[in-house]
């Protein structure tokens, strides 16, 4: 792995404004170019998507906190096959894959092929539940975010009927429904709502940087056993609080989050030694491998160009994700061989719980809640959702 953990990125439920009963998960380094290349709004956009009887879209929810892009897509490939991912026990799935078979009048041979179950929108959200809770992805520093009351109370409404609960760690929430920035009579800026005011660049870490690079370079000892820490900074984590100065080795700080954590292998949070401050694993790795694995772009972070106009402008590409994950734009579908089963969803009402989901033994949670402010026949510029040429078989 040559690159840093990505700045942000989200695996999203994707829900007709027209008919609401029609769905599609998919994977994004950045929400709203997706959902505009989802609309036609922008090249690009997925063939599933594409039908204009079913636009506009809308991100009703993002999974975030991913460690890293094929992270990301691991995750979206078992939330869009659930009745098929190894993460998900085969008593537990709301729905069984069932087979289909086709005829070639060309070949004369009959083939089989397993078919995408249809899925409610109840059934992708207690699909998204068992995911969350399951060994896999328990551990991972996720977060939910819902932009739809609507969907948010079929997640409560479902959570309702079951009793046990997601890892206490996991926040979910819901936030004010998405509005893109806009300009009144009078010239006043409305910044927008939702998914418009999410940050999914590296700017936010530019202060930590700043500081790691002055700490680092005054060659200060381990805060762990007190030996030197490399001259460049390679296996050097800093604490993120601002006025905290703490540094330390990656294995040192590693060996003690993992203290009391049974047999995990993989940190998740710890107290820094210095303030005591409890402090996420994945942020501290983050700043790490942004230094170490990009440091051109650390350097267009920490001094940006001048525009000719006097004001600083800090890199685009950096400010908005594209320059370290450019190649995630051109997201490919990682279903492939399941590409010709997709179909709409009926019309039912997604408030509607199944029985058979009344009857699933897979755990739900008590989530908290919390109120944020907040055509033609194949165009050539559709391309498929995720790329999963890098991921590791998930089934």
């Amino acid at each position: 792995m040559d690159k840093p953990i990505p700045a942000f990125y989200a695996c999203y439920l994707l829900r007709s404004t027209v008919r609401h009963a029609s769905l599609y998960v998919g994977s994004t380094p950045n929400p709203v170019r997706r959902l505009r290349q989802h609309n036609g709004e922008s090249k690009g956009g997925a063939v599933r998507t594409s039908r204009d009887s079913s636009r506009p879209w809308e991100m009703t929810c993002l999974v975030t906190g991913f460690p890293s892009k094929v992270a990301a897509l691991q995750f979206e490939w078992a939330w869009q096959n659930t009745h098929l991912t190894r993460h998900v026990s085969p008593n537990s799935r709301l729905a069984l894959s069932k087979m289909a078979v086709r005829f070639s009048a060309k070949t004369g041979r009959m083939r089989k092929r397993s078919a995408r179950p249809r899925l409610s929108l109840t059934d992708r959200l207690a699909n998204l539940h068992s995911l969350l809770r399951s060994g896999s992805f328990q551990r991972w520093p996720l977060k939910v975010t819902f932009y739809a009351d609507d969907v948010f109370r079929v997640w409560q409404k479902w959570t309702a009927h079951e009793s046990l609960s997601l890892p206490d760690r996991l926040e979910v929430r819901c936030n004010e429904p998405s509005r893109p920035p806009s300009t009144t009579v009078g010239g006043d800026t409305d910044g927008g709502a939702g998914i418009y005011t999410l940050d999914v660049g590296y700017k936010a870490l530019k202060p930590q940087l700043e500081k790691s690079k002055a700490v680092l370079s005054a060659a200060r000892p381990c805060a762990f056993c007190s030996q030197p820490l490399s001259s460049d900074g390679s296996s050097s984590l800093v604490c993120s609080q601002d006025r905290c100065h703490t540094a330390g080795h990656l294995t040192c700080f590693a060996s003690a989050f993992l203290k009391d954590d049974g047999q995990a292998l993989i940190p998740i949070a710890g107290g820094c030694p210095g303030c005591g401050t409890r402090l996420q694993w994945v942020g501290l790795v983050q700043e790490l491998s942004l230094r170490m694995r990009a440091p051109k772009d650390v350097e267009k972070i920490l001094n940006p160009k001048k525009a000719r106009n006097g004001k600083q402008a800090t890199d685009t590409l950096m400010a908005d994700g594209k320059q370290l994950a450019e190649d995630d734009d051109e997201d490919m579908e990682i279903d492939a061989p399941l590409k010709d089963d997709w179909h709409y969803l009926s019309d039912e009402s997604a408030d509607d719980l199944d029985e058979r989901l009344l009857q699933d033994p897979s755990p739900v949670s008590k989530s908290s809640y919390s109120r944020g402010f907040v055509t033609t026949s194949r165009p050539a510029a559709l391309i498929e959702d995720s790329e999963w040429d890098e991921a590791e078989a998930v089934v």
